[in-house]
């Protein structure tokens, strides 16, 4: 067995707008440290997967710069014509990987999320790969849940299948669709659900074998694509024809009773919008996070980011305040998840350049 990865790059991240643009997404934002939410995942990996078994998946527009923020080469990123979810995304490195190595065993991972715990996530993430070349089956990092949260989806785990270096290994017994409060609150109390993390680990014939049978329509015309019998003119046509579906709804939940699912603490946060900041960095006595140049007097509650000018606030109470240099967000921070409205609303009008 030979471990490989894909990171997810693809996405938008709309919620970190003003930062986050079209063309320079939510991972290649450095939110926590120096380092991009894209190079933070990378180093994880390579603690368990070599550099060279690493492949990323982004837009066509940020394949280069991908490759050279990661010092990996080019030929390790692969630039999507178009968005079409995780999916035909995994379906493609599956196939382009199979050929290279049929022992290859794949974890698929998002690329724009936090891990504290670097050391749980690798120890974990070992006992993964192992079961996932034993068993055929897919495996998948679930997280145990710190409070009630109503914005992921969730795990529930079923029966221990075994214990793997002092790591335990449950089945998993099914998928759960983002719960409303008291029901979040039922799961947690119960102790057999988790949060579902989208960290995914599994032999890469199997996955493809499991496309074969259960998502055709993706998985024709990607293996096509990845084996070199679509010309390269013809690539977006046929890629924008596939269905835009999740790794999640296409292929696992097909496989009910037939998953494995690792329970971890690991520090983990999706840092899903700007109010994400406030459990992530260093908060003043009165809960504010300033990052850049800021003054607050009689403020508490806030994320406050300055690119360049000065940013004073008084009196302001739980709201988020970006200066992105060319705009500037202000929202209270209740309403972060709504943020994508703006976007919607720059597209409507034909503000492209914000965007």
């Amino acid at each position: 067995m030979k471990a490989w990865a894909v990171i997810m790059a693809g996405g938008s991240g709309t919620r970190f707008w003003p930062e986050s643009r079209k063309n320079f997404a939510k991972q290649y934002l450095s939110l926590f440290g120096r380092k991009t939410l894209l190079e933070q995942t990378f180093q994880r990996i390579i603690r368990t997967v070599p550099a060279s078994r690493v492949i990323v998946f982004t837009s066509q527009a940020k394949a280069n710069y991908a490759a050279k923020l990661l010092g990996i080469p080019c030929s390790q990123v692969i630039g999507e014509p178009v968005g079409r979810n995780t999916a035909p995304c995994a379906v493609w490195a599956a196939s382009l990987i199979l050929k290279k190595d049929p022992s290859a065993v794949i974890g698929i991972f998002p690329s724009d999320h936090y891990i504290k715990d670097k050391k749980a996530f690798t120890k974990a993430l070992r006992v993964g790969y192992t079961q996932a070349d034993q068993t055929g089956m897919p495996v998948t990092l679930g997280i145990k849940p710190g409070y009630p949260h109503t914005g992921y989806g969730y795990l529930k785990m079923g029966q221990k299948k075994v214990l793997c270096q002092g790591v335990p290994v449950f089945h998993l017994q099914q998928f759960c669709e983002k719960p409303k409060l008291s029901l979040a609150k039922k799961y947690v109390r119960s102790g057999k659900y988790l949060w579902n993390a989208g960290i995914f680990i599994w032999r890469a014939d199997c996955l493809l074998e499991t496309a074969r049978r259960y998502l055709p329509a993706v998985f024709n015309p990607v293996v096509k694509i990845a084996s070199g019998d679509v010309p390269a003119s013809r690539i977006k046509n046929v890629f924008q024809k596939v269905p835009a579906i999740s790794i999640d709804y296409g292929l696992m939940e097909k496989l009910s009773g037939q998953i494995l699912t690792i329970p971890v603490s690991m520090g983990w946060n999706d840092a899903g919008n700007w109010a994400m900041l406030t459990k992530l960095l260093p908060m003043d006595p009165q809960g504010n996070v300033s990052l850049g140049k800021t003054v607050l007097v009689e403020s508490s509650g806030n994320v406050i980011k300055s690119k360049d000018r000065l940013i004073t606030a008084i009196g302001l109470k739980d709201h988020v305040v970006v200066d992105a240099g060319d705009a500037i967000l202000v929202c209270p921070m209740h309403e972060t998840e709504s943020i994508r409205k703006i976007v919607a609303e720059l597209e409507k009008r034909k503000l492209n350049h914000f965007l």
